[in-house]
């Protein structure tokens, strides 16, 4: 049930959007986070809704396995529960393909669900930047058993963004899984560049990697386009390869992020701390 559920979310929001997006609202407050793999710092405005789903396609090659995976409907969930911080859901349906001398199998299902908040911290002011911080917690019980942690795996990432000039972002992430262990199993970090190019067209160029335990860190290059189709609904493509591992691991990503219009309500979301306009 959960399954049909999540590769259906696609074609409801292309056959219940069109009637709803004849609604207006201040599209300046738009940010998505797709595509690509570093997260912007923004978060959703006070009790809105936002739908990002997409399809991801990863090719790898080691000399010995090769592994096609694809990740239909891959769904992430925002809400904005404050001014300050926003709930989060995500999941896809996994597809992978494992080649090997022996021969190839075949495993589908339901990924984890990993729920989390983003919660504002600071905003830019001058040369300080934005910042966000992002918890995430994935859980051990819903999805695909041969896809299940054994344990709930917490992650950290430290979201952060300075506006260089009108058309030109620089947003930059750190974070840490663990897995059952006091030392982080996972380091992630990337690095992005958003510039742009037209009010509805932005382009990007981001490196990003992941260092694991007792492992050599990898880097990766990814590039794309966005495009925003109307106030509240946005179209992407991105593709990526791996630097360390050239030409073994490839990505190629497409999908769409449609804030939910709605009428605006009362301001009663509690706010945070700003920083003083006068730090520098």
């Amino acid at each position: 049930m959960i399954v049909k559920l999540i590769m259906n979310i696609g074609v409801i929001i292309l056959l219940i959007c069109s009637p709803v997006m004849s609604q207006t609202e201040d599209s300046a407050s738009f940010s998505a986070d797709r595509p690509g793999f570093a997260t912007s710092p923004e978060i959703m405005d006070f009790r809105k809704v936002q739908l990002e789903n997409g399809f991801q396609y990863t090719n790898s090659f080691n000399g010995k396995i090769h592994l096609e995976n694809y990740l239909f409907s891959s769904l992430l969930v925002r809400y904005g529960i404050l001014k300050f911080a926003e709930f989060r859901l995500q999941t896809d349906f996994a597809y992978n393909i494992v080649k090997d001398s022996a021969g190839s199998t075949v495993v589908y299902g339901l990924n984890p669900v990993t729920i989390g908040t983003k919660i504002k911290l600071l905003d830019q002011q001058k040369v300080i930047p934005e910042i966000s911080l992002l918890c995430n917690l994935t859980l051990p019980f819903i999805g695909k058993q041969e896809f299940l942690p054994k344990t709930f795996t917490p992650a950290l990432f430290l979201l952060m963004s300075n506006n260089l000039t009108g058309n030109l972002n620089l947003c930059y992430n750190y974070g840490v899984t663990w897995s059952g262990r006091p030392e982080p199993l996972l380091h992630f970090y990337a690095v992005c560049f958003d510039i742009g190019l037209h009010p509805k067209w932005d382009v990007f160029v981001e490196g990003y990697g992941y260092a694991a335990l007792h492992a050599y860190p990898s880097w990766n290059l990814d590039t794309g386009v966005a495009f925003l189709i109307t106030d509240h609904l946005q179209a992407d493509f991105s593709v990526s390869g791996s630097i360390t591992e050239i030409p073994e691991i490839y990505l190629l990503s497409m999908g769409i992020a449609w804030k939910i219009p709605g009428k605006n309500k009362p301001n009663d979301g509690l706010t945070f701390f700003k920083p003083n306009k006068n730090v520098l």
